[in-house]
């Protein structure tokens, strides 16, 4: 896929929900509550102050209060405003909303077998992957020659890295994690 702009992850910081070990996949939910646990804004400040990239032009972030700020505090230090989408939204987890995060497992086996899946009334790999490159060609009509950050959440961005890996959406799970607070560039294999 050949692109006009040059995009980075973000994934938050170590959040509430993350610290409770609790899965918070709903807007109605995460929108105003489980925000960035101190020791995340401590993750995030330490990834700002050695950004590994060109400096981003603009910044999109997922409207959960864990990356609303995570962003306002990229926003903050780079000096760029930034703006929220739903599609930057944490992949939903269904019936396993405010469980226990050891049912991510459950999940994850089931993505392995098929990436359509909505096991348990989650969001499937495919949709995912669909409204966050919807978002993306959205942002390549708009821009050209920008450096673009977004911030989002673990399986969102993982599938997000994988699709542009051009690898199986249910090999998600087998890239190198995206650690809370961690950076990529956005790249085609080939790139």
């Amino acid at each position: 896929m050949s692109l006009r702009n040059i995009y980075y992850v973000l994934r938050h910081g170590h959040s509430l929900a993350n610290q409770q070990k609790i899965i918070i996949s709903d807007i109605e939910h995460g929108r105003d509550a489980y925000g960035l646990s101190p020791w995340g804004i401590a993750q995030v400040v330490r990834t700002l102050e050695n950004w590994p990239f060109p400096k981003p032009d603009m910044i999109f972030h997922s409207d959960f209060k864990r990356t609303v700020e995570t962003a306002a505090l990229a926003s903050d230090h780079i000096s760029v405003p930034a703006s929220p989408s739903p599609a930057l939204r944490e992949r939903y987890f269904g019936d396993f909303e405010q469980l226990d995060d050891s049912q991510y497992e459950l999940v994850w086996q089931h993505d392995i077998q098929d990436p359509e899946h909505e096991f348990g009334e989650v969001e499937s790999l495919q949709s995912v992957c669909d409204r966050q490159m919807d978002f993306l060609q959205d942002l390549e009509q708009q821009y050209e020659g920008k450096h673009i950050l977004l911030v989002g959440h673990g399986d969102p961005l993982q599938i997000l890295l994988t699709h542009f890996l051009d690898k199986p959406l249910n090999q998600h799970r087998d890239l190198v994690q995206l650690d809370t607070a961690e950076a990529r560039r956005l790249a085609p294999e080939s790139d």
